[in-house]
């Protein structure tokens, strides 16, 4: 397959490791910077890259500061091994400057992983504005498109096969009240990547997605985000809300980042080789379809 499945081993030369990209890495906490820490640890070179910058339709949202991305590399301090770069994924030619700065740091790519997302416009649908709902399709499902366009092109170019990630939802295969706009994005996900596998498996490209369920991240509890509207809805507090969300799960508990990070990791490594077109649940047993 690609150089990246023999490489990930840090005793070989960093011009010899394999190369990720990492998209929506910048939060504290989050899913894309425990994957990022995981690929880190795993004998990759990586580039971490993260909007930094205020939505212009939503100034208001709380996106990850473009400090969390200089505080990620400051963790890391060693250009040979993380490079971090903004990016807007709505913005085409953002995502092709990406790719860009990706071959001009380490001269090649071996892994592609798309973590953008976001919530907003968790709302009834009869209450869902337009300007709402567009955001989510430009960021999870326009975005995952031109990313995982562009890391097709780049791993068509080498000629040595490759990996594409796509972290997708439990509520990609299971729509939820109040999650319109947000599943009608991760369905799109999960259908680009069937499409994608299909195309790029005879080049030794698999694609797959992973779909967490309930993650224990600060984006579960942004302002407007899932605990605040959904213990709005049910008439109780946050944390009642969490309890019982959390017994609703057949592992009895919240995930974390890093049990997102551990099935990306399997995903890009050499025994998920003749996977491809997946959309794996990581969910505590929540969404099992």
């Amino acid at each position: 397959m690609t150089q990246g499945d023999d490489t990930a081993n840090t005793s070989m030369a960093p011009s010899d490791q394999p190369v990720a990209v990492v998209l929506g890495a910048g939060r504290k906490g989050g899913i894309g910077r425990a994957i990022v820490i995981r690929l880190l640890a795993d004998g990759y070179r990586v580039v971490a890259s993260d909007v930094g910058r205020a939505l212009s339709s939503h100034p208001d949202y709380e996106v990850a500061p473009v400090n969390d991305l200089v505080d990620l590399e400051d963790h890391v301090s060693d250009s040979a091994k993380l490079r971090a770069f903004t990016c807007d994924i709505t913005r085409e030619e953002d995502v092709a400057e990406l790719f860009t700065n990706v071959h001009d740091a380490f001269g090649r790519i071996d892994v592609a992983v798309n973590c953008a997302g976001l919530g907003i416009g968790l709302t009834p649908v009869v209450e869902l504005t337009l300007k709402d709902w567009s955001v989510n399709i430009d960021v999870m499902a326009t975005g995952a498109f031109l990313f995982a366009r562009e890391a097709a092109r780049q791993l068509l170019a080498q000629g040595c096969g490759g990996r594409i990630v796509t972290i997708a939802s439990q509520a990609g295969k299971t729509g939820m009240p109040l999650l319109a706009a947000y599943s009608a994005a991760k369905f799109a996900v999960i259908g680009l990547t069937q499409s994608l596998a299909a195309e790029l498996g005879p080049h030794g490209i698999t694609v797959n997605a992973v779909c967490p369920g309930t993650i224990d991240t600060p984006l579960l509890d942004v302002k407007g985000g899932v605990v605040e509207a959904f213990s709005l809805v049910s008439g109780r507090t946050a944390q009642d809300y969490r309890a019982r969300l959390a017994k609703q799960i057949p592992l009895r508990r919240f995930g974390t980042p890093d049990d997102v990070a551990d099935a990306v990791a399997y995903l890009v490594s050499p025994q998920a080789s003749f996977i491809t077109g997946e959309a794996l649940n990581v969910t505590g047993g929540q969404e099992v379809h």
